[in-house]
């Protein structure tokens, strides 16, 4: 018989079912799901490490960077009111759709 409690909130809990997560989780991984785990691991290492050493490179020569300029229009329009400040979204403007007849 599963043994289920249910909460303050009215969430079932089945305690049965957590002990299986449990021992599965405990349980040690196979060999493919362990190759795929290292796999992913070195995958990251690797992408980190590509990562930092173009940060180092930035710091240490901030003109080679090939940085375009941004236009940043700004997205927030603040007004000022009597109550405090209040932001407002700025709508972009519609577009057309041309349909065929």
């Amino acid at each position: 018989m599963p043994k289920k409690v249910r909460t303050a909130k009215g969430q079932i809990i089945d305690f049965d079912l957590l002990k299986i997560k449990e021992q599965m989780e405990a349980a040690p991984a196979p060999s493919n799901v362990q190759a795929r785990q290292d796999f992913i691991d070195q995958k990251m290492r690797r992408r980190v490490k590509r990562v930092k050493e173009q940060i180092a490179e930035a710091k240490k020569n901030p003109k080679k960077l090939k940085l375009k300029p941004v236009d940043v229009a700004p997205d927030l329009e603040v007004q000022s009111a009597e109550q405090g400040v209040k932001i407002d979204e700025v709508k972009p403007p519609k577009r057309k759709i041309r349909r065929n007849p």
